[in-house]
């Protein structure tokens, strides 16, 4: 049962990703378009709709980090670890960090 509840957590919170992505696009298009007829321009609903693929696919990285995230700190406390606990530095993060300087 809480298995469950937990996979109608992740919906509701990642469910609504699809309808934001398409609902960016057509205000940007539609914005655009509205302000075409009233300037009497013909490209600003192509930016309308630039900028509305741009936020969309920018929201929906965000939520897929969010997702990646949470699905790390499910994992660590499935391991019996804190998954908030700060992390101490380990010798990887030293080499890429090295790297970055040079």
């Amino acid at each position: 049962m809480f298995g469950r509840a937990k996979g109608l957590k992740a919906f509701g919170r990642y469910g609504s990703v699809g309808f934001e992505l398409i609902g960016s696009m057509a205000v940007g298009y539609y914005l655009g378009r509205w302000l075409d007829g009233k300037l009497g321009t013909s490209w600003i609903q192509g930016v309308g709709f630039v900028l509305g693929v741009y936020t969309g696919f920018r929201a929906l990285w965000r939520v897929t980090k969010t997702m990646q995230r949470d699905i790390e700190n499910d994992e660590a406390l499935e391991r019996g670890e804190d998954p908030w606990a700060p992390k101490e530095p380990s010798d990887d993060d030293d080499n890429e960090k090295k790297k970055k300087d040079e």
